[in-house]
């Protein structure tokens, strides 16, 4: 008896310390994420879509914050929407985990999520005091009054007689008090404002010393700078003087020089392509009508399109290897970014000099992607295409592949190492992403389409460099393809 008491007693200890390790360790082969969103007409679309890789990430925090013209402050539909989604997504988790057992507990995703506070206008509007017109299917009427910074970022009340603190700013606080070293790729869909006072309460709390060693951590993709708090980030009157930011009728009211987060990507309007476009020949990347009929999330799917989701398939496409996530010139799902120049730290690129291409060029794949992973609602495993494996010389990770070598040097690639784990054919297509690269010759591929290549390190490379792209590419319905980026550099 005493016994099978002491055995009870000692199951009792191991249960309740197991159940009390409710955080796991920080995995760091996974990126550390932010999603600042509005939950405005394609913000629903985009958090869709990030849900079905959402094992690829830690999500630290998504902070669903109001915002003009599209909704009033005391508005629900941002938050209930973003419970809609959630709530499809915890209806069919169990048939998605038997394709990714690693997906979040519904529960973990909740536990993350919290809501902001704000309510400014998107910031080409700020000074126009009113909107009325159509937004996606609705149709919008909203007024308020002038916006000043100080009026919604610090200490006190908003105009709106609300705390200018809030349940999302101080989550955001807690997340970045973490003892984690990885980068923080902050999302912002929208709702700035939230991410700006988390900011300044940290500093307010921590001081100058730690809030300055929390700054390199941050690394911002931004579907344009949302609102008039960006100023705490990135000079008003240096984005509209020095790159191709429009701002509208919003003026500067900081009044204070900008602090200098670790990385900025201001993305000024390819990804508006995801959303719609003037050209007559334009066709949306994904419409409901492919999506819908996929299990619950699904059926939420709408036509406002995904003009949020570049800010994560920048990230996705790291995965699959063909970009370096903290290079963002690079090139990616997510567009190519180049450097803001001199006036700005050396950490802010933007699209401004970039061709719209670099982001259109890689949609077939991205949309290929997705459409595969709305089939794990529906279909078994062994019944759904999965990514093939590139591998280049040996290396069968996602990392890119750095070569120094001597003018004049024949550099031999092999891929023959390449497989599918479904079996499926695959073929094969290195291309030169000139792009990209530094070099202003035309080295040549002998074999693009072969598993095998030979590339001859031009004499006159000098410091420049040429990025060398594979696409391996697999037949399966729909297809999918994975990359292998190789960097190639003369020895100094």
């Amino acid at each position: 008896m005493k016994n099978t008491s002491m055995l009870l007693l000692v199951a009792a200890i191991m249960i309740a310390a197991t159940s009390s390790c409710t955080h796991p360790e920080p995995d760091a082969d996974k990126i550390r994420v932010v999603i600042l969103t509005d939950m405005t007409h394609d913000d629903g679309n985009s958090l869709i879509r990030y849900l079905y890789y959402s094992s690829w990430f830690d999500l630290e925090a998504m902070i669903v914050t109001n915002q003009l013209p599209d909704f009033n402050h005391d508005d629900t539909g941002p938050w209930d929407k973003a419970m809609s989604i959630l709530d499809a997504y915890r209806e069919e988790l169990p048939q998605l985990r038997k394709h990714d057992p690693d997906l979040p507990d519904y529960e973990e995703l909740m536990a993350v999520t919290k809501q902001g506070r704000g309510a400014i206008p998107i910031i080409w509007l700020t000074n126009t005091l009113e909107f009325s017109n159509w937004i996606a299917d609705r149709y919008v009427t909203s007024s308020w009054d002038s916006i000043c910074f100080h009026d919604w970022i610090g200490e006190g009340l908003t105009p709106h007689g609300e705390p200018k603190d809030s349940e999302g700013s101080d989550f955001l606080v807690q997340v970045f008090e973490k003892d984690d070293d990885r980068p923080i790729f902050v999302q912002a869909w929208g709702g700035t404002i939230t991410f700006v006072q988390a900011l300044y309460r940290f500093r307010q709390k921590h001081g100058e010393e730690k809030f300055r060693k929390l700054l390199p951590r941050l690394h911002l993709y931004g579907i344009l700078f949302q609102d008039i708090t960006f100023e705490f980030f990135a000079s008003f009157e240096k984005m509209q003087d020095k790159t191709c930011a429009g701002f509208g009728t919003a003026i500067p009211t900081y009044g204070k020089d900008p602090v200098e987060l670790g990385m900025a990507l201001y993305e000024n309007g390819h990804f508006w392509y995801y959303v719609w476009s003037s050209d007559p020949d334009y066709q949306k990347p994904v419409t409901p009508q492919m999506v819908n009929g996929h299990g619950p999330m699904s059926d939420i799917y709408d036509d406002g399109g995904e003009g949020d989701t570049p800010a994560y398939l920048y990230l996705i496409s790291s995965m699959l290897g063909l970009n370096d996530h903290l290079d963002p010139t690079h090139g990616s799902w997510g567009s190519m970014f180049r450097p803001m120049g001199d006036s700005f730290p050396e950490g802010y690129y933007s699209t401004c000099d970039v061709d719209r291409i670099e982001l259109i060029r890689w949609i077939p794949a991205a949309t290929n992607s997705f459409m595969n992973r709305l089939l794990w609602s529906v279909k078994n495993p062994g019944e759904i295409n999965r990514e093939p494996v590139a591998v280049i010389n040996g290396d069968s990770s996602n990392s890119i592949i750095r070569l120094q070598a001597d003018p004049g040097e024949v550099i031999s690639l092999d891929a023959s190492g390449s497989y599918d784990p479904d079996g499926d054919d695959l073929t094969f297509h290195w291309f030169r992403y000139d792009e990209a690269d530094t070099y202003n010759g035309d080295p040549a591929i002998s074999n693009p389409a072969g598993s095998r290549q030979q590339i001859t390190v031009p004499d006159d490379l000098g410091n420049a460099n040429i990025h060398l792209v594979l696409e391996v590419i697999d037949n399966g319905e729909p297809q999918l393809v994975s990359y292998r980026r190789v960097i190639i550099e003369a020895k100094q």
